[in-house]
């Protein structure tokens, strides 16, 4: 399979390059980016042998099979569109779009395309969040009441004069809202399998920590509640946690041994409680001994990107759909909306 990158920025670096450079039978045959300093450089570091200064000359290289639109969100659509429109498989970083009519507008191009279009909602991919899945389907938990989460990172206290305009606060690409909640709205969703009713959204200054609330409903039962927290200010977490009338399931994303059960009518703090994490702990240690930093969560965007090049070579279903991109995105902009552009009082 051979792999085009329009947009070589730190996802680009960090996270997919790296990974499909592992990849068997897959090669990275051309990428395209209109800073030409940064092109060079990435081109060199990954051994890519075309590097183009704007997206359509990487689109007329007939020797691409499938492109990975690593863009700033408010060019998703157009580049998303004009992938789809060429005829290759195409992988689109979250959020989809900036609009739900852009988002509307690449699900109707998709729907007639005999390419695979996939977004990049990594968390689906996360071996806990796969187990906690199972476990919920099983019905360990029970009918699911509630759900917590927190998403936090230090990276815009501790870099935030180092990233592009477009990651500045005050735009709606940039927030944590897009560029953090997003993964977290889908992973609610894949594990509930409910949808948004309602949500709202405050920060405690423009760009600041938001705290978000959010009703999701399923075709029968009753209504699921949620609360959140999302910062770019703070240490790094990625946690969930799933309650119902059974029991609780609780996440922690970076964490090798990041899976405890505590059944409904068991003590969180008791003796029996302590000993199945730690015989959990132990369990997961042997995998864990190479993933102390970050967990399985680095594995994530190489998982999805394996899934999505099977199935673009015809060996698997498709990945996270670009109805589920809109979901996740019009879920983000509704919380957005809310909160009017305007500090919590």
């Amino acid at each position: 399979m051979r792999v085009g990158v329009i947009g070589c920025g730190r996802v680009a670096q960090r996270r997919h390059l790296p990974a499909l450079s592992k990849m068997e039978g897959v090669q990275v045959v051309a990428l395209a980016d209109t800073d030409p300093d940064r092109l060079s450089k990435v081109a060199a570091r990954f051994h890519v042998d075309k590097a183009y200064d704007c997206y359509p000359r990487l689109l007329e290289d007939e020797s691409i099979d499938a492109v990975l639109v690593c863009t700033p969100p408010a060019l998703h659509h157009e580049h998303a569109a004009a992938v789809l429109a060429s005829g290759r498989h195409v992988y689109v970083e979250p959020p989809l779009a900036l609009s739900v009519e852009d988002c509307d507008s690449l699900i109707q191009l998709g729907s007639g395309a005999k390419s695979i279009a996939a977004v990049g909602l990594n968390l689906r991919y996360h071996p806990l969040i796969q187990r906690a899945r199972r476990a919920i389907e099983e019905g360990l938990v029970g009918p699911v009441q509630a759900i917590s989460a927190t998403y936090t990172t230090p990276s815009r206290g501790r870099r935030g004069d180092e990233f592009p305009a477009w990651r500045q606060p005050q735009t709606a690409d940039g927030s944590v809202l897009m560029e953090g909640a997003v993964h977290h709205f889908d992973a609610w969703r894949y594990l509930s399998g409910a949808e948004f009713a309602d949500i709202t959204a405050r920060a405690a200054f423009p760009g600041g920590p938001v705290s978000l609330t959010a009703t999701m409903r399923r075709e029968a039962g009753d209504p699921i509640m949620v609360a959140a927290v999302f910062s770019e200010y703070a240490g790094d977490n990625s946690e969930i946690c799933i309650m119902g009338r059974e029991g609780t399931i609780s996440l922690s994303l970076y964490r090798f041994n990041g899976f405890d059960y505590c059944p409904a009518l068991v003590h969180p703090g008791s003796i029996r409680q302590y000993l199945r994490h730690l015989t959990e702990s132990v369990r997961s240690l042997p995998r864990g001994l190479g993933q102390l930093r970050g967990g399985d969560y680095a594995r994530t965007f190489e998982l999805q990107l394996e899934a999505f090049l099977r199935a673009a070579e015809g060996r698997a279903a498709p990945p996270v759909s670009l109805a589920d991109g809109r979901a996740a995105t019009v879920a983000a902009l509704a919380a957005l909306k809310s909160m009017d552009a305007s500090p919590a009082a």
